[in-house]
């Protein structure tokens, strides 16, 4: 189900916005584009000239306000909050306010190009893969990615300065620090393997303590880093793994 207005009056638009969205709010998606100010009073203030935006009202209360670049929402009002609106000296009202913690927005429109509401049913649940702690369990999982005859003692070992990603040793029973990043290693990445095994030096009998930093890619400049400071490295490619979406199950044929 979809219903469209474009460029309606004011008035219209409320009558549109009442009879298609408002009964039902809980279960219609309301787009609303438009020349409009925002207001906003919270844990900040601002407060957002004229200009051509999209709002976004969603079935759980979430209001987005779009401009025409960048990602992020130039104002929002988180779910749970209730939107209300209203015609007050020729302009549309919108007004959405939410109780813990209190904030609420003041959208007008004095303009309105096009409204859309729409019925959504969304249940799939959102699968992500490629994140560190998928690395993390790849290296659980085979430690023979990192070298021959490494055992893995304890995931997020605590110390003083943070928290290892694995605390492992190696086959001549050498205490092992590895410290993994999803994406190019940095400098600061460097820094914060040293440290970390400066911590479990003070903490084990043994002298000797090695730091290996995994990525898929470390550049040059971090290998000499490391090199200078005791340290090494090996770059491990993630390995993305996503449903196959052409894959059917016996359920999706009855």
């Amino acid at each position: 189900m979809i219903e469209v207005a474009v460029n309606p009056s004011v008035d219209d638009a409320l009558r549109f916005i009442e009879r298609f969205h408002v009964k039902q709010a809980d279960k219609t998606l309301l787009v609303l584009v438009g020349d409009c100010m925002v207001d906003y009073r919270g844990r900040a203030r601002s407060f957002l000239d004229w200009g051509e935006r999209v709002v976004m009202v969603k079935q759980d209360g979430t209001v987005l306000v779009h401009r025409s670049t960048l990602r992020e929402p130039v104002n929002w009002q988180p779910s749970g909050s209730k939107t209300t609106f209203k015609v007050e000296k020729g302009l549309l009202v919108l007004r959405s306010h939410h109780v813990k913690p209190a904030e609420r927005m003041k959208v007008v429109f004095r303009e309105v190009l096009l409204i859309a509401v729409s019925i959504l049913f969304d249940s799939a649940q959102l699968a992500i893969s490629g994140m560190e702690s998928d690395m993390v369990n790849e290296i659980i999982s085979n430690p023979d990615v990192i070298e021959e005859g490494c055992r893995v003692c304890k995931r997020e070992k605590h110390v003083k300065s943070g928290v290892i990603d694995l605390f492992c040793y190696d086959k001549n029973h050498v205490p092992v620090v590895i410290e993994v990043k999803r994406s190019v290693a940095t400098i600061s990445s460097v820094h914060q393997l040293r440290v970390y095994v400066s911590d479990v030096k003070k903490d084990v009998e043994e002298a000797r303590v090695r730091g290996i930093l995994c990525a898929p890619r470390v550049p040059d400049m971090v290998k000499k880093l490391l090199s200078e400071y005791g340290l090494e490295w090996r770059e491990v490619e993630r390995r993305v793994v996503l449903p196959d979406e052409f894959q059917k199950s016996l359920k999706d044929f009855l």
